[in-house]
C-alpha cells in the first residue's frame, strides 16, 4: 500500500520539515533527532501492519529510517 501525497504532506507539515525519530537509533543523542527532511526522507509505520494513516506514520530522516531497520521495526 503507498501513502498518498496528501497524507505524506500533511506528515511533513506536522514534523515542520524535521524527522520525528524519537528512538534511541545511535544516530542522534538527543529525545529526538535534529536532523531536517532532505528530499529523500522516508514514512515509518508507529505500528508494524498498522495502517498508512497519519496518526500511525512518523517522519523520518534516511539515516533514522535504515536504523530502524537494523533494531527490526522497519
Amino acid at each position: 500500500m503507498s501513502i498518498s501525497q496528501a497524507t505524506r504532506q500533511a506528515l511533513y507539515a506536522r514534523a515542520n520539515g524535521q524527522c520525528e525519530c524519537m528512538m534511541q537509533c545511535g544516530h542522534h543523542a538527543s529525545r529526538r533527532c535534529s536532523h531536517k527532511l532532505n528530499p529523500g526522507w522516508e514514512t515509518h509505520r508507529r505500528v508494524a501492519g498498522g495502517d498508512y494513516t497519519l496518526g500511525n506514520l512518523t517522519a523520518m530522516c534516511v539515516t533514522c529510517h535504515k536504523n530502524t531497520r537494523t533494531y527490526g521495526t522497519g
